[in-house]
């Protein structure tokens, strides 16, 4: 029972039970079974929800469980997907992906989202722990939005009931088998890339949410490829968005207009992209001839754009399917450890860079 969901290995060995007893045929009462099967009552109570939602017992206040027959449908696999919101491109490519994953494999998908706000994550984040119905989370946290203990503890309590594994981003690491992407290496490898074209002066476009003094897996290789070059960073050439209202940043027009303005920028999201280069326009230069432009995000963010960005290609759904295909082995078979995976992604040449050399 260890190796599987409690209240699903429970709900195999009533379904046992239940199959060996003749129509009608009373179980023993539910005291009986927490001790047989050795679980709370919470934990009995989830899988004779399932038996009953399956046609096999009818339970009957004061009286007692009774088996039933027939010819019950065998119950349908279900994973729920979570995340916060479906509107970006991410979170479209994410529902797509793990859509197609589930369809080809049978398996049911019920797809919830939340707001950008802990207590919304929360809330959906209980109703999962609730919902019997649910053989496994897929999750991708507001982490590191947000520092949530609440939304932590409740995937632990989830995790005790059933197998989630979460993508993309990561809450409490090390809780939940996790797929992710390998940051570091790919930011690392493009700004060493602007460094190749000739760049000395390479300037940072980064969240308002990303800590300088404790650097994300991103900004670790935008920093480690300057040094390990002897380049300095200047953060007086830094540009700052605001997380949650991109088109809100410090003075870029300022920086951009400095006489000592690097000569190219590395952007740890494209978020902000699209305004950078609407900035770069309005101080009457452009992206490549004085500025190279290279950046980390998934491809449908710049689609839109006149120009093709050079940037690494998030692995999206690669990592989605992979997620999805590791949680349906956990549901099967709960591993003694969980996994950890990150994925690697790949360079799009666009027309946003140059060499120096060339010109």
């Amino acid at each position: 029972m260890t190796n599987s969901p409690k209240y699903l290995a429970v709900y195999e060995v009533l379904k046992q039970t239940v199959d060996a007893c003749a129509d009608g045929e009373k179980l023993p009462p539910v005291k009986e079974l927490c001790e047989t099967c050795q679980v709370s009552l919470a934990t009995l109570l989830s899988a004779l929800n399932l038996l009953e939602k399956d046609g096999m017992i009818r339970r009957e206040p004061k009286k007692g469980i009774y088996c039933t027959k027939g010819n019950s449908p065998a119950r349908k696999l279900r994973i729920t997907l979570l995340l916060p919101g479906e509107q970006e491109p991410l979170f479209v490519a994410a529902i797509t992906a793990c859509h197609r994953f589930c369809k080809s494999r049978g398996v049911e998908l019920k797809v919830e989202s939340f707001e950008l706000d802990p207590k919304s994550e929360l809330a959906e984040l209980e109703a999962v722990l609730r919902d019997d119905d649910c053989c496994g989370l897929l999750y991708m946290p507001l982490y590191p939005l947000f520092d949530t203990p609440e939304a932590l503890n409740m995937l632990r309590e989830i995790h005790r009931v059933k197998p989630v594994v979460q993508f993309d981003r990561q809450l409490g690491e090390g809780e939940t088998s996790f797929i992710g992407y390998d940051c570091y290496h790919d930011c690392r490898a493009a700004v060493e890339y602007l460094i190749e074209c000739g760049h000395r002066s390479i300037g940072l476009i980064r969240a308002s949410n990303d800590d300088e003094a404790k650097p994300s897996t991103r900004l670790a290789g935008y920093f480690d490829a300057l040094k390990a070059h002897h380049l300095a960073y200047d953060p007086r050439h830094t540009i700052v968005y605001d997380v949650f209202k991109p088109d809100l940043a410090n003075d870029v027009v300022e920086i951009l207009s400095a006489p000592d303005c690097p000569t190219a920028y590395f952007a740890v999201n494209s978020v902000y992209v699209p305004r950078f280069m609407r900035k770069v326009l309005f101080v009457n230069k452009s992206v490549p001839r004085d500025f190279s432009l290279v950046c980390y995000d998934l491809s449908d963010t710049l689609i839109n754009l006149s120009q093709e960005i050079t940037y690494v290609a998030e692995p999206t759904r690669e990592a989605v399917a992979t997620a999805a295909e590791q949680l349906l082995r956990e549901i099967a078979r709960r591993p003694d450890t969980p996994k950890q995976q990150l994925l690697r992604g790949h360079f799009v040449y666009g027309e946003s860079c140059r060499e120096l050399k060339a010109v």
